[in-house]
C-alpha cells in the first residue's frame, strides 16, 4: 500500500527580527498565505480579528488563533515555534508555540471550539515533551497532524 503524504504545515525555531506579538501575527499570516495558497491580506485580517476576540493560551506557552478563507473546504492547522518566546497579550505570557486553525468561510463557532479543544488536549497530553518537540521536525509534524486527524 502507498501512504499519501500531506504537507506538514510546520515551521520550527523561528527568530523574529522584532520579537513581539505583532511581528508574530504578521509572520503567521504570511506563512499561512504561502502554505495554503490564499490571500495574505485577508488571512492577516482574519487572524487579527481572532486576536481581538481574545487569546487562547494553552499550557502557559502556546497560543491558538484562527482564520477563515473562501479557498478552503476543510479545516487545517499550521504550527510555528519561536526560538525566543514572544510576550503575548496583556499578561505578557511567554509564547513559543503559535497554532493557526484555518477554516472554510462559514465555519461555525462550534467548529472553531472543537478545533480549540483538540489543540488544547493535544498540547496538554504532550506538555512534558513540548521543549523537545519544539525543535524536532518529525515530532512537530506529528503534533500538528494530530489536530486535524
Amino acid at each position: 500500500m502507498f501512504k499519501i503524504f500531506r504537507k506538514n504545515h510546520t515551521t520550527a525555531n523561528i527568530e523574529l527580527k522584532d520579537n513581539n506579538q505583532l511581528s508574530a501575527l504578521k509572520l503567521a499570516a504570511q506563512k499561512a498565505a504561502d502554505e495554503f495558497n490564499i490571500d495574505e491580506q485577508s488571512v492577516q485580517s482574519s487572524i487579527f480579528a481572532s486576536a481581538a476576540q481574545g487569546n487562547d493560551i494553552i499550557e502557559n506557552r502556546a497560543v491558538f488563533m484562527f482564520a477563515t478563507s473562501d479557498k478552503k473546504s476543510r479545516a487545517h492547522t499550521m504550527l510555528l515555534t519561536f526560538k525566543t518566546p514572544v510576550a503575548w497579550g496583556n499578561d505578557k505570557v511567554p509564547v513559543d508555540y503559535l497554532i493557526i486553525g484555518l477554516f472554510p468561510d462559514g465555519a461555525s463557532q462550534d467548529d472553531v471550539d472543537a478545533m480549540t479543544d483538540k489543540v488544547t488536549t493535544g498540547l496538554h497530553e504532550k506538555a512534558d515533551q513540548l521543549d523537545d518537540i519544539k525543535f524536532t521536525d518529525n515530532a512537530l509534524n506529528k503534533l500538528n497532524q494530530s489536530f486535524t486527524d
